[in-house]
């Protein structure tokens, strides 16, 4: 498969403004993105691009990364063309990782299973959250995995969750191609589902703000929010251009519709040197920068 395959038959283009890939919308000039269809496609560019020391990231729907100048220099591969294929038997989904969190949620809720409830929200892709260990609400993305299906090094692989070296927001699988996961969900009424979801949507967004934003900037120190260091350092509100500290939540730097890349990187920089300075404590981004 890998070897009959011939790059240029993979839709691309050249030149793309971040602003298409992310949520967050910030202006940024992405040298190439392609943009593969099936896993066929993803696995043979991911193998050409990494064979050749070509520099490549892949993403999924940009929820929880931001492009800088340097994006210039690298080559993208966006799965969100990737069509999503989801299968079921009794209680085990298996669905391919280009798969919104919404329509998993979706699929499992219709077939009577829970699992994805407490994710609502998030507006990433199954693969992306596995990547990240995505959590919320006590629930986390691996709670109910029972394995990933990897390509790396030319293989195709199967891992068990066992296997996998889980710390907070990662899962030490960044160094492979994300394919496939397997879960096994428990069985529970449809409409208290529902009503579970819509509970944890609510409560995510009156937390949150609404606005164009990657979502959370930094990662939380042990037994403290980020969020709450920021505000204790009174920069909540804090502008420069159109990028800006939510007011409702201080751990998000949202864009009020044309935010300039070294603009959010400034914010950044202040809120790691205040809160370094006020606490003795060194914020970590949990937003990847490229």
């Amino acid at each position: 498969m890998v070897q009959n395959f011939n790059v240029f038959d993979i839709e691309y283009k050249e030149n793309l403004n971040a602003k298409e890939l992310t949520t967050m919308k910030a202006d940024a000039n992405i040298k190439i993105v392609y943009y593969p269809k099936n896993e066929e496609e993803l696995i043979g560019i991911y193998n050409y691009l990494t064979i050749n020391n070509i520099n490549f990231i892949v993403i999924g729907n940009g929820s929880n990364i931001i492009f800088t100048e340097k994006a210039r220099d690298v080559t993208v591969i966006c799965t969100k063309k990737v069509c999503s294929k989801i299968t079921l038997k009794n209680n085990i989904l298996t669905a391919n990782c280009s798969t919104m969190l919404s329509i998993a949620y979706n699929f499992t809720k219709n077939s009577g299973l829970s699992g994805f409830e407490k994710l609502a929200g998030i507006p990433g892709n199954l693969g992306g959250a596995i990547i990240m260990n995505a959590s919320a609400f006590g629930s986390s993305i691996f709670d109910y995995l029972i394995s990933v299906k990897i390509f790396k090094n030319g293989k195709i692989k199967n891992i068990k969750k066992e296997k996998i070296n889980l710390n907070y927001r990662d899962s030490g699988l960044k160094n492979c191609l994300l394919l496939s996961a397997k879960f096994i969900l428990p069985k529970k009424d449809k409409s208290e589902i529902e009503k579970d979801f819509y509970k944890y949507l609510y409560l995510r967004q009156e937390k949150q703000p609404k606005e164009l934003s990657s979502g959370s900037i930094f990662k939380n120190p042990p037994l403290v929010s980020a969020g709450k260091l920021i505000e204790e350092c009174g920069l909540k509100g804090l502008q420069i251009g159109d990028a800006k500290i939510s007011e409702k939540h201080g751990n998000f730097i949202i864009n009020l519709g044309n935010a300039n890349i070294n603009d959010i990187l400034e914010l950044i920089f202040i809120i790691k040197t205040k809160v370094y300075k006020k606490f003795n404590i060194k914020l970590e981004e949990e937003v990847r920068l490229v």
